[in-house]
């Protein structure tokens, strides 16, 4: 008898700690009324189900799928932020370092108003008053921030990509990253946009920092990444269906089984970050050692309200006048 106890008292252990060791988070939708067996949660013990969206555990795809409509519903009419003023107008910046006269200033505003495109330092290049490095000093000057003078952001080791069509839009490219204080610093070849990183260090959990490079290298290494194969990144829209987007969505989460789901919006972009991680796949070989394989996808939606969207003229000159020398007596 005591034997048999003995025996019970072991198996009710080891079903306990079973139990204990296959816990998992409470789904986070209030709707969700599945609650699965003593020997459903035994057998999946090792093979958790659900997924992490945004931080927070849903238990199944139908649960996911309602609360990724919930948040693609709450970014998509969502404002973009309205971009802030300039502390200076590049062009005053310019004239106040001695670089233009306020004739050429107001020549180039007036040939960027005549071919409504093009920013203000482009014209300042295109009419030959200054040099692409002068423009881009003073547009360092005008955000308060760093000049990158070299970089080759393929030899950059990021905590994730950033889709090539966000760094197109924004005219930005990653040219470094310390992980001793886990900071990604992203380039900008026009306006820095802080909204925009802001969304970046949600989606890749980091820190990030601006600095400003000259437009023509961001626009070149942009053209040279755009002749590599980027599988990772899957585009679609212009497309503003939000069941639609959330069906595409939900099909992928399920297809893929990814461990984490971030998403943000960023511009007229939805970007949705889908960290696989390394069940299920093959380890590569690093430095001689095995390492797990870590799988990420990038879903981009490319929101149709925005797709025409104007170029921003600067603030023109209209203050801005000769001033005569003063009078001596």
């Amino acid at each position: 008898m005591t034997n048999f106890l003995k025996s019970l008292t072991k198996s009710a252990g080891w079903i306990g700690r079973s139990n204990g060791e296959s816990s998992q988070p409470a789904c986070a939708l209030l709707s969700c009324s599945r609650s699965r067996s003593l020997w459903q949660r035994f057998r999946n013990r090792h093979r958790p189900t659900g997924v992490f969206l945004q931080g927070v555990f849903y238990c199944h795809p139908q649960c996911l799928e309602t609360a990724l409509i919930s948040q693609l519903s709450r970014l998509r009419i969502m404002a973009p932020p309205p971009q802030p003023p300039n502390r200076i107008p590049l062009g005053l910046l310019m004239v106040a370092r001695g670089k233009l006269t306020y004739v050429e200033v107001r020549a180039a505003l007036e040939a960027q108003r005549r071919a409504h495109y093009g920013k203000i330092g482009e014209w300042i290049e295109k009419l030959g008053f200054a040099t692409e490095q002068e423009v881009t000093t003073a547009l360092a000057l005008q955000w308060g921030c760093p000049v990158a003078t070299s970089f080759d952001p393929s030899t950059i080791r990021t905590p994730g990509d950033i889709p090539l069509s966000i760094l197109e839009a924004f005219q930005m490219l990653p040219v470094n990253y310390a992980a001793s204080t886990n900071t990604l610093y992203l380039a900008f070849g026009e306006r820095v946009d802080h909204a925009a990183l802001y969304a970046i260090e949600r989606i890749l959990a980091c820190r990030t920092q601006p600095c400003v490079a000259e437009r023509k290298s961001i626009a070149r290494q942009l053209e040279s990444m755009r002749q590599l194969p980027r599988p990772s990144d899957v585009e679609f829209g212009p497309l503003n269906d939000l069941a639609e987007m959330a069906r595409i969505a939900s099909s992928y989460t399920a297809r893929l089984s990814p461990e984490q789901v971030r998403l943000s919006r960023i511009g007229r972009f939805i970007w949705l970050r889908l960290d696989v991680g390394s069940n299920g796949h093959p380890n590569v070989r690093q430095n001689g050692r095995t390492a797990p394989r870590s799988i990420t996808t990038n879903l981009v939606f490319r929101l149709a309200t925005d797709a025409t969207r104007s170029v921003p003229f600067t603030r023109p000159f209209r203050d801005l006048q000769a001033v005569a020398p003063p009078r001596t007596t």
